[in-house]
């Protein structure tokens, strides 16, 4: 009996926590790119929830680490709504996904969905 408590034990222990997605709406307020950068900053009218490990709290960014294709893609559905005047939807993780910028680790926060 007292393994199989054990067992269970180290197996709630060792659950790790899972990221839940946020989501911001609003109308794309300013696109940023830097000839030097693979990253997308993005500001749109509402700032949305803070990530505690994001420095900035107003910029969300398109990750340098994922694909270019995807990246295009995102940019291209930005573009579209800020030109037609509609609000976007970013998701972004609570915890642990912020883009570094330079030195620093941890600057924007991560667009992992666009709506």
């Amino acid at each position: 009996m007292n393994k199989l408590v054990t067992f269970v034990f180290l197996c709630v222990l060792s659950t790790s926590a899972n990221a839940v997605w946020l989501n911001s709406t609003g109308k794309i307020t300013g696109i940023i790119t830097y000839a030097g950068k693979e990253t997308i900053l993005i500001n749109i009218s509402a700032s949305g929830a803070d990530v505690e490990e994001c420095l900035n709290k107003n910029t969300f960014a398109i990750s340098s680490s994922i694909s270019p294709e995807a990246r295009a893609r995102m940019y291209s559905m930005l573009l579209s709504a800020q030109a037609t005047g509609r609000n976007v939807t970013v998701s972004y993780n609570d915890v642990g996904s912020c883009e570094p910028w330079d030195s620093n680790s941890s600057v924007y926060r991560k667009i992992v969905r666009l709506q």
